[in-house]
């Protein structure tokens, strides 16, 4: 298992219509978002405004989760859905897209065949989580909280707004997560 850390202070935010948003990675990490040239991107958001409309985004299949706030998803032609915090939404880039409520989410695209599926969860102070890489990649990201990632002799401290990315070395490798504060996590498998 190969760890990728990106702390927060490396991380760009930039302003969006409806409030910031911040990339915490893209594969391959030479890709550009406005080109639309990459295989998976994962990012955070903030819905500042009360209704937003969603950037098109044609050929990209887009993973969704609440991790702050509440949010009402209108995809046109498709479906309504509620989104609570840790609640998803998978859809296609290219539809037309509607949400109302402010929120912070977590966002993940991927391109191609490349598919993702994300999921979130909170961990009391020092309690533990073994998580299992069953995808090519992992994306371990920390909202809130501090959390230890372990696996083997292998130990890296994740803070409030870090991201690892990791590399599965064999099928369903396994690593521990140890919060150090009570903390909120959101996962995404590549």
């Amino acid at each position: 298992m190969e760890i990728h850390l990106t702390k927060k202070e490396q991380l760009q935010t930039n302003t969006w219509q409806g409030g910031t948003t911040t990339q915490l990675t893209i594969y391959p990490k030479n890709s550009l978002y406005k080109n639309l040239d990459f295989i998976f991107r994962i990012s955070t958001a903030t819905i500042d405004v009360a209704q937003s409309t969603f950037t098109s985004l044609p050929n990209v299949a887009r993973e969704i989760m609440v991790l702050e706030g509440e949010l009402a998803i209108q995809h046109k032609n498709h479906y309504n859905k509620q989104l609570n915090k840790f609640d998803t939404d998978s859809f296609s880039g290219d539809w037309e897209t509607i949400s109302m409520g402010k929120a912070t989410d977590f966002n993940v695209m991927t391109r191609g065949r490349a598919r993702a599926s994300v999921k979130g969860f909170s961990l009391a102070e020092k309690e533990k989580k073994e998580l299992i890489i069953d995808g090519g990649k992992m994306a371990v990201y920390v909202y809130a909280g501090e959390v230890l990632v372990e696996q083997s002799s292998v130990k890296t401290i994740l803070k409030q707004g870090d991201i690892a990315l990791i590399d599965k070395e064999k099928d369903n490798e396994a690593f521990m997560l140890y919060a150090q504060q009570a903390s909120d996590i959101a996962v995404a498998v590549i």
